[in-house]
C-alpha cells in the first residue's frame, strides 16, 4: 500500500456519554493487546513487529484535543466529525487517514476508547479503507462491543457501504468548496 487510507468510524452515544467520551484520556496504545496479531496479518516492508514507541501514550489531554488536531492538519482532509444528538450518534470522516501502519494504529487508539462509553448492544465500528484508490482494500476493521474493541478480518457489508457512502459524501463537500 503506497497511497493514503480513509478512515470512517461510527459510535453510538448518548449527549452524556459522547461529552464523557471527548473529555476523556485518550485510550493508551499499550492497552489493547492486539495490535500485533492486526500487524502480522499485514504486509508491511521492514517487519511486522509492532516498535515498542508507537505504543507511547499520547501527548494529548482528552480526546476532544486528539480530534482537534486531526481537524486541524490539512493533510487528514479537515475530517468531518459529526455528532447527531437526535440520532445519538458521532461519526468521523479521514479521506487521508494514512498509508502507514505504525500511523494507523496511533489513529485506531484513541477511537478504540469509545469502547468505555457506547451504547451496550451498539453495532459501532471503525473501518480504514482504501477509499480513493482502491474501494476493495480494508486496512483495519475494529467492531465494538461488550466494552471492548476487538479487529475483524471481514468487514460487514452494510458497515462497508455506510463508510463508503459517507467518505464520498466528505469527499463531494470538499471538491465543492474547492470551487
Amino acid at each position: 500500500m503506497s497511497e493514503p487510507a480513509s478512515l470512517y468510524a461510527r459510535f453510538t452515544l448518548s449527549h452524556e456519554q459522547y461529552e464523557a467520551f471527548m473529555n476523556s484520556a485518550p485510550a493508551r496504545p499499550g492497552g489493547f493487546a492486539d495490535w500485533q496479531s492486526w500487524f502480522d496479518r499485514r504486509q508491511m516492508s521492514g517487519g511486522s513487529r509492532v516498535p515498542p514507541e508507537i505504543l507511547a501514550d499520547f501527548d494529548a489531554a482528552s480526546v476532544a484535543e486528539v480530534i482537534k488536531a486531526w481537524r486541524e492538519d490539512a493533510w487528514t482532509g479537515t475530517p468531518p466529525v459529526e455528532y447527531d444528538e437526535i440520532r445519538r450518534t458521532l461519526r468521523i470522516a479521514m479521506l487521508q487517514a494514512s498509508e502507514n501502519y505504525h500511523e494507523m494504529l496511533r489513529l485506531l487508539a484513541p477511537l478504540r476508547g469509545a469502547a468505555r462509553f457506547n451504547e451496550p448492544g451498539a453495532d459501532d465500528f471503525v473501518v480504514i479503507l482504501d477509499f480513493l484508490w482502491d474501494e476493495q482494500a480494508i486496512e483495519a476493521y475494529v467492531r465494538f462491543g461488550e466494552g471492548g474493541s476487538r479487529f475483524d478480518e471481514e468487514c460487514v457489508p452494510a458497515h462497508l457501504e455506510e463508510a463508503r457512502a459517507y467518505l464520498r459524501e466528505a469527499l463531494d463537500y470538499l471538491q465543492s468548496r474547492a470551487g
